[in-house]
This record gives C-alpha cells, structure tokens and sequence, in this order.
C-alpha cells in the first residue's frame, strides 16, 4: 500500500513535466487495474486545490473536475469520499473557500445545525447558523 502525495497529482493535472506526468499516467493505470493498493487524504486533497488555484490559477470548475478524478478512481482509497464529494459541490457553487466549505459539510454530515464562528460567510449557508461567542 502506498500513499500519494499532492505533487502526484499536481503532475499528472499541470502536464508540466512530461516524463513525470506519463510516470503518474502510468501509475494511475496500475491503480485503476488493481495492480497498486493506494491511498491518500484530505489533506493531500486540500493542498492540490490551494496549489491549482493559486499557483496554476486553475478555475473552480477544473479544480472540481480534478478532485472528483481523484475521488472517482477505483481503487484509490481516500476516507470521508461522502464530505469531500459534498465539499466539491459547496466550493463550485459559492464563493466560499474550499476548507469553509469542507467544515460545512462536515458540520451537515454529522447533524449539527451551528457554527461558532467570526467567518460571516456562513451566514450564506442553508441549514445552519452561526453564533458568535
């Protein structure tokens, strides 16, 4: 089982280095095929949307269309699938950044109807509230 870090992923959507993204073509192939037990996480996910966006300046679409590459390739492990999939969908459709939308959506999946918090940008959001200290 191996872990893959961001700068794979990073490689294989810049296509900036073409021996190193048809080295991760054909890792992911392997993967996809069963042949490479693989995993990565949330924060691997998190820091390809920040280095797409600010260093690629890659649009929402395309930095959502990635990451759900990577959630839908079989055979790639990735825990919490169901928050990150709801996180892409928040990010894509409002202009809140994409660790707002992840604590969103982490907040719906557990049931909690409330965020303690100065960020007024929550108060955009359907089905909770925020509150102040």
């Amino acid at each position: 089982m191996i872990f893959i870090d961001t700068n794979i992923f990073i490689r294989y959507f810049v296509s900036d280095d073409s021996h190193k993204s048809k080295k991760v073509e054909e890792l992911f192939q392997k993967i996809v095929n069963g042949e490479t037990e693989s995993f990565t996480n949330q924060m691997v996910i998190t820091e390809i949307v920040w280095v797409l966006d600010k260093l690629y300046k890659m649009d929402r679409q395309s930095i959502c269309d990635n990451i759900e590459f990577i959630l839908n390739t079989p055979n790639l492990k990735v825990k919490e699938k169901n928050i990150l999939f709801k996180t892409i969908d928040i990010y894509r459709n409002s202009d809140i950044d994409f660790i707002d939308a992840y604590n969103y959506s982490y907040i719906l999946i557990n049931d909690a109807d409330s965020i303690l918090s100065y960020d007024s940008h929550f108060d955009k959001l359907e089905s909770i509230r925020r509150i102040e200290p």
